[in-house]
């Protein structure tokens, strides 16, 4: 391969790289003023308590979800309670992490249980901000 060659492939990669970032601006900035219409402001509003998913006219938007456990109320939870009876749901190492899905399950179980009220104690929810999952443009189209 000639050095010209070379040269003429990196001057295109350059340009095509610019393109993107250029594509990747004009996306981020549409959806950003699609999340900022009426009807899915409306929709953003049903998500602000617990995230997930909601679609309008085939746009569906999402927000993500974190569970966040206080670590030192788990510390206090755990402490009081021998090892042999901490559950498989709930691992230590510098911090305590519980596996949800595996916490949920036994909650559902046990409600009335002491440890899974002290546990819900120690449980929140952080929101990340919404975003829009998918477009599906039949659906869309079918609503005009």
């Amino acid at each position: 391969m000639k050095m010209n060659d070379a040269k003429c492939l990196a001057i295109q990669w350059i340009a095509a790289k610019k393109s993107r970032e250029e594509i990747n601006r004009h996306i981020k900035k549409v959806e950003r003023d699609l999340l900022e219409t009426p009807e899915i402001t409306d929709l953003k509003l049903l998500l602000s308590n617990e995230g997930g998913q909601k679609t309008h006219d085939g746009i569906t938007i999402e927000s993500k979800r974190d569970h966040v456990w206080d670590q030192a109320r788990l510390a206090q939870i755990l402490t009081e309670l021998p090892q042999e009876q901490r559950p498989e749901f709930i691992t230590e190492s510098t911090t305590y992490k519980v596996d949800y899905r595996a916490f949920q399950t036994y909650a559902m179980g046990n409600p009335s249980d002491a440890l899974v009220q002290a546990l819900h104690g120690a449980h929140s929810i952080k929101l990340g901000d919404s975003k829009i999952k998918s477009i599906n443009q039949e659906k869309l189209e079918e609503a005009q």
